[in-house]
């Protein structure tokens, strides 16, 4: 399985770089991991600034001008899951571990499965098959909605009296 570290966003500059979103933990470790993959293509990623929270300005090995890197727009940067490091602690996880994770209600009713992990900006958000409607739905993913996950077990706990029919 492969894991996704980071988004190029654009070109920076007019020498090759590029912006990076990137989804480790510090954004500066997205250069640790060694060959990145999209698609057929492999990325060396040879250094990176920390411009914000989650973005770096990237230069990737190879890529040389404005026009190059224009090339890398909106490609999605991954990592064999196995080359991560492993979690000691039982309430760490990546983001790709939820990917078909069970959603259960309190009362251990299964209430639907998580599609996807999403992050438009103010947060990451669980887009979850509800098994009932049949139709996706996007939740703001906080320890007050999913106040409990068993990465064993494969499933996730909802708490939404409010929301739920």
């Amino acid at each position: 399985m492969n894991v996704c570290l980071g988004i190029i966003t654009s070109p920076h500059g007019i020498k090759g770089a590029v912006k990076i979103k990137t989804f480790t933990e510090k954004p500066e470790n997205i250069s640790l991991y060694g060959e990145l993959t999209s698609g057929d293509e492999n990325y060396k990623i040879s250094s990176v600034s920390v411009i914000g929270d989650n973005s770096v300005i990237a230069i990737i090995s190879d890529v040389n001008s404005r026009n190059e890197a224009e090339l890398l727009r909106n490609k999605k940067l991954y990592i064999e899951r196995d080359k991560l490091p492993q979690l000691n602690n039982e309430d760490e996880f990546y983001q790709s571990d939820l990917i078909n994770m069970e959603v259960r209600l309190e009362s251990n009713e299964l209430y639907g499965y998580v599609k996807s992990v999403c992050n438009f900006g103010s947060g990451d958000i669980l887009e979850v098959l509800v098994i009932s409607t049949k139709k996706n739905i996007m939740l703001s993913f906080t320890k007050e909605t999913f106040p409990h996950i068993n990465i064993k077990k494969r499933y996730i706990a909802i708490n939404m009296p409010g929301f739920i029919d």
